[in-house]
């Protein structure tokens, strides 16, 4: 039966991994059909469940009962998983307004309403909302909020253009999705069993690693013939902290600008001048200022590489868009319940506009660049000072407070700085030597290592807080994101285990500033952006926070794993790699079945087989084979377990930036 096990646990593994490239060239619906669906990985799924049954049997697993539960728990979403396959319907209804649609074929819904709730302000959507009857039954549908009628599940999934009708996905599943519910909660309770048992390899391995365990420490700049005319730097800061809609957001227009000139020089300042003065002088002064921008704009004699000439279309998209006016849309009117935001000299406004403050929007951007352009400094600081009025009077129970400006304008400067990033790689990598190759001046050592952890924790802490506050949501929803939350977690635990296991405080910083330096090289997506309404979900924020910690956790045993090769207390450096890994799998396996939970619950299917959620699968069956050394010999061996424990790292950079960058998916986003 474990010659069985050992053929079919890596041959699904494989399945599952070819599926996800097949589905890149040939499309989810053939894969759906040909592989996920097909008869034989259904039959491969179950044979691997009924032997691994047996084996547990054979094995007298039902003694220890925390492991056991663990086990059970996964066989019980299995069979859930095979029930929602053989059983479970789903379809898509199309309703219009008032007209009645047949759901059964003794039942009729009708869509009584639509509307689109968009973030304050903005015309960003925040929730598509249907409200549906059945007879005198009234559903409202809603992103993350399913509506039931009988078992049937119904769910947004898009809307017409007219906006008099919606179509709705159906799900009708009622024992798969029960079944599967339960082997999740016997799956959390097995966890928390183990982690708790005295009778556990996890309390072997503490008891080995405590005992033991020494301290170780273990700027472009371009040259002109004619000085350029630039924006004083007070009226450019000034402007800077007037609002405007970007990105589907009420923003400082300093938010705009750092946007705007890292994405055309890389960097927040150019040439000594501000984000600010670069964007403003621009504005106003841009014909010499296209001129001395052109060596972004154009290519030149110099051959070019696909990625080369993808960025320069970017930068010169970006220019096109600030000439479209798109970039400055500073002056918001409310007409009933909905607030539009026009550009500086807007033509066409609404007749519901009165004629003098048309005359406001359309003139005062010319009374504010004459008045820059003859050096009236204080007439140009009155007309800011008039715009800002303007604003408040017409939508200032929108506006983001005095406070949230200065914090954005805060946030700005912060995440513009590349340069703490590199000094953190550079220190952290060369301390992590010191701690490998040194023994003596331990205690200054200690002392750095302390001062670098307790930099780089605040310095993070306060990066992530903004963008919680600014954002109003999780900072967890983008790929910078999540590796900044990876690098807080990575220390948060070297500070939490420092007394026990000193070795990780050389390695966390090491890892916390990669993960800071991957941030960085996001590039756009360090914008604050309002969340899709499908991801305005708390459970979305414990499920990618909860996987996250599982990735820190086995960033840190890869580290561990390469030291292995040559520390001279491997059996110490091996318990410790053995107990993190407890908690990394259990982490990420609470992480998906939260994430199953989410998708159930916005879109009526726990499981779709997408690229990221079937890799992050094939990550947990990587690292689950090593917590059973019991039934594989060669897991003993320390240095084999540690080789095991570094190659496998590969499905967790295939699962974060594989699926991200080449699979696709719709997790790309994450």
């Amino acid at each position: 039966m474990k010659r069985a096990l050992i053929l079919l646990y890596p041959l699904i593994i494989v399945c599952i991994a070819a599926a996800t490239i097949i589905e890149k060239y040939q499309g989810t619906e053939f894969v759906s059909q040909h592989i996920y669906g097909a008869w034989w990985f259904s039959v491969l799924w179950a044979v691997m469940t009924v032997v691994g049954c047996a084996y547990m049997v054979q094995q007298q697993l039902y003694r220890r009962l925390a492991v056991m539960l663990l086990h059970v728990g996964f066989v019980v979403i299995l069979v859930g998983a095979l029930v929602t396959h053989l059983t479970a319907r789903r379809d898509t209804i199309h309703l219009r307004m008032d007209t009645p649609c047949e759901l059964t074929a003794d039942k009729k819904i009708t869509l009584k309403s639509f509307r689109i709730v968009n973030y304050p302000g903005t015309d960003a959507p925040l929730d598509y909302q249907s409200v549906i009857t059945c007879g005198t039954e009234e559903v409202v549908v809603s992103m993350n909020h399913i509506g039931n009628i009988d078992g049937y599940r119904l769910f947004q999934s898009s809307y017409d253009s007219d906006g008099e009708g919606v179509t709705l996905g159906v799900s009708y599943d009622p024992y798969g999705i029960a079944i599967t519910y339960s082997g999740y909660l016997l799956l959390l309770v097995g966890i928390i069993a183990t982690l708790f048992s005295r009778r556990t390899q996890m309390r072997t391995l503490y008891r080995k690693a405590v005992a033991t365990m020494v301290l170780l420490l273990a700027t472009v700049t371009v040259s002109a013939d004619e000085p350029l005319p630039v924006v004083d730097r007070d009226i450019a800061q000034r402007m800077g902290t007037i609002q405007v809609l970007y990105n589907n957001r009420i923003c400082p227009m300093n938010t705009v600008a750092t946007d705007f000139v890292m994405k055309l020089t890389g960097s927040a300042r150019w040439n000594g001048y501000t984000a600010d003065q670069v964007f403003t002088s621009w504005m106003i002064y841009y014909m010499p200022w296209e001129a001395a921008m052109k060596p972004y704009l154009e290519s030149g004699d110099k051959p070019m590489s696909a990625k080369e000439k993808k960025k320069l279309a970017e930068r010169q998209a970006v220019v096109e868009m600030f000439y479209s006016g798109e970039f400055i849309k500073m002056f918001p009117y409310r007409i009933g319940h909905d607030v539009n935001w026009y550009m500086p000299g807007a033509h066409g406004l609404p007749r519901a506009i009165p004629v003098k403050e048309q005359f406001f929007i359309k003139q005062s951007m010319d009374f504010l660049t004459e008045a820059i352009v003859t050096g009236q400094h204080d007439r140009a600081v009155e007309i800011i000072a008039k715009i800002k009025l303007f604003q408040r009077e017409m939508v200032g129970d929108v506006l983001p407070s005095g406070s949230d400006t200065q914090a954005e304008l805060f946030y700005n400067t912060l995440r513009a700085q590349k340069w703490p990033i590199m000094l953190s790689l550079t220190l952290s990598l060369l301390l992590c030597m010191a701690m490998l190759f040194t023994t003596k001046a331990r205690r200054p050592l200690n002392i750095a290592l302390w001062a670098l952890h307790v930099t780089l924790l605040s310095y993070l802490t306060l990066q992530l807080a903004l963008r919680w506050w600014l954002s109003g949501h999780v900072p967890v929803s983008n790929g910078p994101e999540t590796m900044l939350f990876m690098a807080w977690v990575v220390l948060l635990l070297s500070v939490a285990l420092h007394r026990q296991f000193a070795v990780i405080m050389g390695f966390a910083p090491l890892i916390a500033s990669f993960c800071m330096l991957v941030a960085m090289m996001g590039g756009s997506s360090t914008q604050l952006t309002p969340l899709m309404p499908v991801l305005q979900s708390p459970l979305l924020s414990i499920h990618v926070m909860t996987v996250m910690c599982a990735y820190a956790i086995f960033a840190l045993q890869v580290l561990l794993g390469i030291y292995a090769f040559w520390a001279h207390d491997l059996e110490r450096i091996t318990a410790l790699s053995q107990l993190l890994l407890y908690p990394a799998v259990f982490l990420l396996t609470i992480g998906i079945f939260l994430g199953a939970v989410w998708a159930n619950v916005s879109w009526g299917n726990y499981w779709s087989w997408d690229p990221k959620e079937s890799w992050a699968l094939i990550t947990m069956m990587v690292y689950a084979v090593p917590l059973h050394k019991a039934s594989i010999p060669q897991m003993r061996n320390a240095r084999f377990y540690h080789l095991y424990i570094v190659g496998a790292f590969v499905a967790v950079l295939v699962t974060y930036f594989g699926v991200n960058y080449l699979l696709g998916g719709m997790h790309s986003y994450a």
